[in-house]
């Protein structure tokens, strides 16, 4: 969401961006017509790989084991060689590619970023939306850890989604910080109209999730925080939308806390879908472990839903309409979700305040702040 929010604000403030990723080829790509329907000036390519957005070491693993041996063969024995393969084919393509800036995002591109520099010998601008210290809490892969180092030490120049991101960058890959230029991430209010569907649960408050069901998104200090909303507010539902690693620990702690009946697991979703939990949402809670920005947030206060964001965000350093609390302080979280269920008034007051904040904080605003940075190197 990130990089589309992104490139459509650099193409409208006049950028032509050609836009490569990694795509299993062979099937039908939605993302790409949408980008090519979408956005003007913008050429979109797809490069062969069985990379994925926020996929794991054990994710790729598992699609090498269950895929047609024959197929497998072009591809990556582990998640790491694949991102070097893919590296050198993005390299290739950068050779017949005019440009004059190269500018990736995240582990998995960066040595795609790397090699092309060293083809075009044009610089290099590495983003970071969260760093392997978030990803994994601590238990950090070395390898990984590794081309985060060379890609953020090889840039020419180093985007952070938030001062949180910044310091992290700084304090674990050395990185100066006079390289380290901090652009907030946006949200398009006109894609979060609201909608009345609070017919599917007429009768009850919605307590909303949205995001990767993993260690660094707290989503396990969510379910138990809901065991205690219920314990005083009975008539609540709490939604979870996303996928991810702990989705049948999570389902499986619901059901021994006896909760299990009041918490949906609706799964990944996207595009309109998404935008009507939203939409539905009495509260959202967005309890990250460590979040380099929190964009789910943003999305939630254009859909109008008051917000309740752990202090461990980068997004938190851009709102104060919102209520904020440490991630593990279970107790401090249901007592708020339960003040915002029971009076309204207050809901709206966060709610009209924040979008207020939040209207500052647009794609376009991103994208001339990324402008300010490609016009240091050109």
């Amino acid at each position: 969401m990130a990089c589309y929010g992104l490139a459509r604000g650099l193409a409208a403030a006049g950028v032509k961006i050609g836009f490569a990723l990694p795509r299993r080829l062979g099937v039908e790509i939605p993302f790409l017509q949408l980008l090519e329907h979408e956005l003007q000036d913008v050429e979109v390519t797809a490069i062969n790989s069985l990379m994925a957005s926020y996929m794991g070491v054990a994710e790729y693993n598992a699609l090498r084991v269950t895929g047609r041996a024959e197929r497998m063969r072009i591809y990556g024995n582990s998640l790491l060689d694949e991102a070097m393969r893919y590296g050198e084919m993005a390299a290739e393509w950068s050779r017949s590619q005019p440009h004059d800036i190269i500018h990736a995002h995240d582990w998995m591109t960066f040595p795609a970023g790397m090699r092309a520099k060293e083809v075009s010998g044009k610089p290099l601008v590495t983003h970071v939306h969260a760093t392997e210290y978030d990803r994994t809490g601590g238990s950090v892969n070395s390898d990984i850890a590794d081309i985060e180092y060379e890609g953020l030490n090889k840039a020419d120049r180093v985007i952070a989604v938030s001062e949180y991101t910044k310091n992290i960058v700084r304090q674990y890959y050395g990185i100066a910080a006079e390289k380290i230029h901090v652009v907030h991430n946006g949200v398009n209010f006109d894609e979060f109209s609201p909608m009345q569907i609070r017919q599917i649960f007429p009768n009850d408050k919605i307590v909303l999730y949205v995001g990767r069901l993993t260690l660094q998104k707290g989503v396990d200090y969510f379910v138990r925080a809901a065991e205690k909303v219920l314990a005083a507010e009975p008539k609540t539902i709490f939604l979870v939308v996303g996928s991810g690693d702990m989705e049948r620990r999570l389902i499986m702690e619901a059901a021994f806390r006896g909760i299990g009946h009041r918490i949906i697991f609706a799964g990944f979703l996207t595009g309109e879908k998404l935008r009507m939990c939203y939409q539905m949402a009495d509260v959202f809670v967005m309890p990250s472990v460590s979040e380099p920005y929190g964009l789910v947030a943003l999305e939630a206060i254009a859909a109008g839903v008051p917000v309740i964001i752990s202090k461990q965000s980068g997004v938190a350093e851009t709102l104060s309409s919102v209520l904020k609390v440490d991630f593990w302080d279970i107790d401090r979280i249901a007592q708020m979700i339960i003040e915002v269920l029971e009076y309204p008034n207050l809901a709206a007051e966060m709610v009209a305040a924040a979008k207020l904040e939040a209207a500052q904080m647009t794609w376009e605003s991103a994208a001339y702040k990324t402008l300010a940075v490609y016009r240091q190197l050109i």
